[in-house]
C-alpha cells in the first residue's frame, strides 16, 4: 500500500483562502493588541520612574535624619555630564546632596550621596497641573520635615493620564504616591 491510500488521497495544509483568513485574523488581532501593549509598558515605565524619584526622596530625608543637618535634592546632569551643579529640570536628572549652608550650590564642604540618570525620552516631569517642568529643589531639614508641600508628577509619551503616577509631599515631609492626581501635559 502507498501513502497516498493510507490517508484517505488527500494530503495535508492550509489552501491559499485558509491561508488568506488566517493572515486576516492575525492582523486584526495585532491592530487591535498593538496599541494596548504599547500603553501597558508606558505605565511600567512610569511606575519605574515614580518609584526612582519616591526612593531618592525618601533617601533625602533619612539622610538629613542621619545626618543632623539638611540635605538637598536637586536637578542635575551630574549622571552625563560630571558635574555636581544643580540646574535644570528633574526630567535631566538629579542629585542628592549634603547642604550643611542650605544653599543650591554643591559645595566644597558637601558631599553628594547619590546621582540619579535623565527619564527615558518623551516621559515628563512636571507639578500638577502638567504646566511647569519640576525644578525647585527639595530640602530636608535635620527632623525630617520639608520646608513646603509640592506634587511631582510623572506622565508618559502619549499623555495619558491612566498611567500618571504622583509624588506628593506634606509640609511635614512624609511623601507618598499617588495614582491619576493630576494633569499631563499635552503630547
Amino acid at each position: 500500500m502507498d501513502r497516498m491510500s493510507l490517508r484517505g488521497g488527500r494530503l495535508g495544509g492550509l489552501t491559499f483562502i485558509e491561508l488568506i483568513i488566517v493572515l486576516l485574523i492575525l492582523s486584526i488581532l495585532l491592530s487591535l493588541g498593538v496599541p494596548a501593549m504599547r500603553q501597558f509598558l508606558h505605565g511600567i515605565q512610569v511606575r519605574s520612574e515614580i518609584s526612582r524619584l519616591m526612593a531618592s526622596v525618601q533617601l533625602t530625608r533619612s539622610e538629613a535624619i542621619l545626618r543632623n543637618h539638611t540635605v538637598t535634592m536637586c536637578p542635575s546632569s551630574m549622571a552625563s555630564s560630571g558635574e555636581p551643579i544643580c540646574g535644570g529640570t528633574y526630567a535631566d536628572g538629579w542629585i542628592v546632596f549634603s547642604n550643611r549652608n542650605r544653599d543650591s550650590v554643591v559645595d566644597d564642604n558637601d558631599q553628594v550621596v547619590q546621582i540619579s540618570d535623565s527619564l527615558p525620552p518623551g516621559y515628563t516631569l512636571t507639578n500638577r497641573k502638567g504646566t511647569i517642568p519640576a525644578a525647585e529643589q527639595i530640602t530636608y531639614r535635620s527632623d525630617g520635615s520639608s520646608w513646603r508641600n509640592r506634587t511631582l508628577l510623572v506622565c508618559p509619551p502619549d499623555g495619558s493620564p491612566d498611567n500618571s503616577r504622583s509624588l506628593v509631599m506634606n509640609i511635614v515631609g512624609r511623601p507618598r504616591l499617588t495614582r491619576n492626581w493630576g494633569t499631563c501635559p499635552a503630547p
